[in-house]
């Protein structure tokens, strides 16, 4: 009797550790798509984005959940997608109102950044959104100037409207001293430019600089650039940004800090200036006459030999004579014939 209950109890144990085993590896494995209806699984798939670069992940932030998802419903509400804020305020200042330490030149918006976009349905996440994947929006997603994030999803009668915020805090956690004069400022248009592209944020754009005699490449970070902007306008990587500059795995770059982003570059070549022959008419003439007649059907053109441009003369063949002169010059021989015979026989017969 006991073998039977030790094979069951053997059989009831394999099975229990192969299903434990086999769920452990279904949830290990990365989904192939998420469809994002809610604003913490548009979060998961942004940080696992980070994630897959090698990035740290952004901390969520109850002022970045509160702007995302106010701009959302404003969205949605007035079925534009849009980064104006109700009341004429901006980005800024309205993170700045809410309480949010920003970081950065406030006079220039802060290191802020917001992506937006709508959907018909619901947003169906199998990689970065066609209208994210340029690099200012991704910039938004994958800078490492920011270090907190938040989103927003709202459901109107057309769609469904996007708000994904990040933004940098202060190392102190304390609001800089000219937020008075920056929420009492006259809110300029700060948003125009970036609403025709669904982005709104501050960073210089990233100017390529050309290789130096040795072959560097050396680069100065200006406001807003992160390593991910650097390196994608050089068509490089962060780690090897990072490894050209013993960085380690620091992220951080500081504005005015000089970057060595490409060795043993080549440098621009130097345009040739090939003097062109000029082409005169004559020989223009000469060498296509077809094309002339194309141009100027009127003129034709008689059956001459191809002219030579040599230095031997050429020899020129004289005309043939016509018929009436030959049958001139015939009579003229016979009339000196009969004049020189007449002038003989008066010669010997004298009368």
């Amino acid at each position: 009797m006991r073998k039977p209950i030790n094979w069951i109890v053997s059989v009831t144990l394999f099975t229990l550790t192969f299903s434990l085993f086999t769920s452990k590896e279904i949830l290990a494995r990365p989904s192939t798509q998420s469809t994002v209806t809610t604003p913490g699984q548009l979060i998961e798939v942004v940080n696992g984005l980070r994630l897959s670069y090698g990035l740290p992940p952004l901390t969520v932030h109850p002022v970045l959940m509160q702007s995302s998802q106010s701009q959302a419903d404003y969205m949605a509400a007035t079925g534009q997608v849009t980064h104006e804020r109700p009341g004429g305020i901006t980005f800024t200042q309205q993170l700045l109102t809410l309480g949010f330490p920003l970081s950065g030149d406030l006079s220039l918006g802060g290191f802020r950044a917001e992506n937006i976009l709508s959907s018909g349905d619901p947003l169906v996440w199998t990689g970065v959104p066609g209208g994210w994947q340029d690099a200012d929006h991704m910039n938004t997603m994958l800078s490492q100037n920011y270090t907190h994030i938040g989103a927003g999803i709202s459901q109107g009668p057309d769609g469904y409207y996007y708000a994904l915020d990040c933004a940098a805090s202060t190392s102190s956690g304390q609001m800089q001293s000219n937020v008075p004069s920056i929420l009492t400022s006259v809110p300029g248009s700060e948003e125009s430019n970036a609403n025709s592209l669904g982005i709104s944020q501050y960073m210089v754009p990233v100017a390529l600089s050309t290789a130096r005699p040795d072959g560097d490449v050396l680069h100065k970070v200006q406001y807003g650039q992160s390593l991910w902007s650097i390196a994608i306008e050089y068509g490089t990587t962060i780690k090897n940004i990072q490894a050209l500059n013993n960085l380690g795995e620091d992220l951080v770059v500081y504005q005015g800090q000089e970057l060595l982003v490409q060795k043993a570059a080549t440098q621009p070549a130097l345009p040739i200036n090939t003097p062109s022959i000029p082409t005169t008419s004559t020989s223009f003439l000469l060498s296509t006459p077809s094309m002339l007649m194309l141009e100027t059907p009127s003129i034709l053109f008689p059956t001459t030999p191809t002219v030579s441009f040599t230095d031997t003369p050429t020899r020129e063949t004289p005309a043939s004579n016509p018929p009436s002169s030959k049958l001139l010059v015939g009579l003229l021989i016979v009339a000196a014939f009969v004049g020189g015979g007449a002038a003989v026989w008066l010669i010997r017969e004298p009368n």
